[in-house]
């Protein structure tokens, strides 16, 4: 699996290092996230318009809450602790197109910030910084000029080992 990721990021980005970029432009995202982790990302970047394709490239700043119970005496459960991941990772998205339309592919890479989960009185964990490293899945819907809705899917090693988002990009 490890060999296959590598090699399509390879493939991904040697289109960008011999295609001459005819237009750039800012990106700015924000995505609302809910269910078991609850939260909100914000990014902003770059798009890179090649001939016949699209990168758009964005440092994003991730912030989810995570409730759960917590104990001091044993296994009885006393109360609800809540605790915020925190992510701060480099997402690429390509592209099959100049628009930004339709389908597209989706990696991440950067750290996360994990609390500690005491769900019986252990000590004092600080939490730990774990890896972001992810492929997926992404359709883009343009709403109005320069905005877009995309609803998207990645697994791998971050927060959650599956995230489905819907983003607002503009």
């Amino acid at each position: 699996m490890r060999k296959i990721i590598i090699s399509l990021v390879v493939l991904l980005m040697t289109t960008q290092i011999f295609a001459k970029v005819i237009k750039r432009a800012p990106v700015f995202v924000v995505s609302p996230t809910t269910g078991v982790f609850s939260g909100i990302r914000v990014g902003a970047g770059m798009a890179n318009i090649y001939e016949d394709h699209a990168w758009e490239t964005t440092l994003n700043y991730k912030n989810e809450l995570c409730s759960h119970a917590k104990s001091h005496h044993g296994i009885a459960f006393e109360f609800m602790d809540s605790h915020h991941f925190d992510s701060i990772y480099l997402q690429a998205n390509r592209f099959w197109n100049t628009n930004r339309e339709k389908s597209f592919l989706i990696l991440k890479g950067g750290i996360a910030y994990m609390p500690p989960f005491n769900f019986a009185d252990i000590g004092d964990d600080p939490g730990w910084i774990m890896p972001v490293v992810t492929i997926g899945y992404g359709y883009s819907f343009k709403i109005k000029d320069k905005f877009y809705l995309r609803p998207s899917i990645d697994v791998g090693l971050q927060s959650n080992l599956i995230n489905i988002g819907l983003a607002v990009t503009f």
